[in-house]
């Protein structure tokens, strides 16, 4: 039997800032082209675990030093949380330990000034980037 992702409302970004501590050695992961994001050349990305009867995606990105990631949305939610790096959004710095959510609303831009490795799960729609800000 396939989950579908429950018709509810969008819900506005959720933004965690804590003191988690975080040790990533990304040289070791086998990172690959991150084009199941269809984001612009230079981010990469390490699925983890992909489940399509769930529409869930489990995976690592990696951004470069100075990626800026425009304001965008989603089909389905995604929940990530900062492994390495700086992740600027919405008026917050975060850093690892720190988490982001959204849900089929607007968010970005994210910028990343000095790369970022997060963690992040997609569930109930694609990973596609389906709005991008003029």
């Amino acid at each position: 039997m396939a989950s579908q992702f429950p018709d509810i409302e969008p819900q506005e970004p959720v933004i965690v800032e804590s003191d988690v501590e975080i040790t990533l050695d990304s040289e070791s992961v086998d990172w690959e082209r991150g084009d199941v994001l269809t984001l612009p050349e230079g981010v990469l990305v390490h699925v983890l675990n992909e489940n399509e009867p769930e529409h869930r995606l489990d995976f690592l990105v990696k951004f470069p030093p100075g990626y800026v990631e425009p304001e965008h949305t989603h089909k389905g939610a995604h929940a990530s949380f900062i492994l390495d790096g700086r992740m600027l959004v919405h008026g917050h710095e975060l850093t690892p330990g720190d988490y982001l959510y959204g849900h089929a609303v607007d968010h970005g831009p994210m910028e990343y000034p000095d790369g970022c490795v997060i963690f992040t799960s997609f569930v109930g729609g694609s990973v596609r980037h389906e709005e991008w800000e003029a």
